[in-house]
């Protein structure tokens, strides 16, 4: 009998107790294009067969080779994506998976998701948060009626391959599924990710000190510099309600007062929020839906999807700098968003 989590036989151990409103979470990490076409087409296969809502999101070459593996007709129900759209940004990619499968995928039945993460031209910080998503994966979809099967040539930097095998549970390929051995637990790969250091402002960076009553100066600021580094118009007002939401977070929550530095580097606006006094616990902030009556929830949770890449470095008490390399003083949220 077709087993519809893997298009093959019977299921082995790894699988033997989860039902079909259980998050299923695999990579099949291929070496040639004979056993991708095998696995993901005989996995997307064995979902139609039973009714799953499928998707694909994928370049144009592996979308062409579903399609011409499973004839027109039996692609016809798939809703197919161009991953280069649809993988945007880590945050962003997040929230359109869960707004889409309530609205559109859920409603018709179990989720089944092909999907090719981008990874050309990523710099080493998207690659760490694009990793961090895929772990994130785990715990904002966990409970809900899904199943995401996503592909990693094996000939990708050997970085990612390991991360691919650190932030899925279980592995498909041409031999069956299995449990990956190098899982790592969601909430001590966010850790890792948050454990690399930040690097200081460049010395050329414009910098304005605020307070309690003095935002509508510092947004005249952001407003001031963004233009100045040329960020595209439609991006200045985001980046305006971004900051000014962590700077309210520091006045009412935090220490009181803070600063921010303003800066762009390879293709971003760069923006630090600093709190040299406050500790920021930063478990999935901003990633998870806020509870209610919950402010610092709620305000991460806006900032993330009005940026392209948050950062959150804190430390546990006050003294020297902020967040910086050697330095566990106060926080420091440095957002990024794309110039163009």
């Amino acid at each position: 009998m077709t087993d519809p989590e893997t298009g093959g036989g019977a299921a082995p151990a790894a699988r033997a107790s989860r039902g079909r409103d259980v998050l299923t979470h695999q990579a099949l990490v291929y070496r040639t294009g004979e056993e991708l076409t095998k696995v993901a087409v005989g996995w997307l296969r064995a979902g139609l067969m039973v009714g799953d809502a499928t998707v694909v999101i994928a370049s144009p070459a592996v979308a062409d080779l579903v399609r011409g593996q499973l004839g027109a007709e039996s692609a016809a129900p798939i809703e197919f994506h161009d991953s280069a759209a649809w993988f945007t940004g880590p945050v962003q990619t997040m929230s359109a998976y869960h707004e889409r499968a309530r609205e559109h995928w859920w409603p018709h039945g179990r989720l089944r998701v092909l999907a090719e993460p981008v990874w050309e031209g990523r710099g080493e910080l998207e690659v760490r948060e694009w990793l961090r998503h895929e772990a994130l994966l785990n715990e904002i979809m966990a409970g809900t009626p899904s199943a995401f099967l996503c592909l990693y040539d094996a000939a990708l930097p050997a970085g990612i391959v390991e991360g691919a095998l650190r932030t899925h549970p279980e592995l498909l390929d041409e031999g069956g599924l299995r449990a990956s051995p190098r899982f790592t637990d969601p909430a001590d790969f966010y850790a890792e990710c948050n454990a690399v250091p930040l690097d200081p402002p460049p010395l050329t960076a414009a910098r304005r000190a605020f307070a309690s009553g003095e935002l509508p100066g510092l947004r005249t600021f952001l407003e001031a510099e963004a233009r100045r580094l040329d960020l595209a118009p439609e991006r200045v007002l985001p980046f305006v309600l971004a900051v000014n939401e962590v700077a309210t977070l520091i006045i009412r929550e935090g220490g009181g007062h803070g600063a921010v530095w303003v800066w762009s580097e390879e293709g971003d606006l760069v923006c630090d929020v600093t709190d040299p006094s406050g500790h920021l616990a930063d478990r999935f902030l901003g990633h998870l839906p806020p509870r209610a009556h919950q402010q610092v929830e709620a305000a991460m949770w806006a900032v993330r999807r009005l940026c392209h890449i948050v950062e959150i470095r804190t430390g546990k008490g006050s003294g020297g700098g902020i967040g910086f390399r050697g330095v566990d003083a106060g926080t420091r949220i440095r957002t990024r968003l794309k110039l163009r």
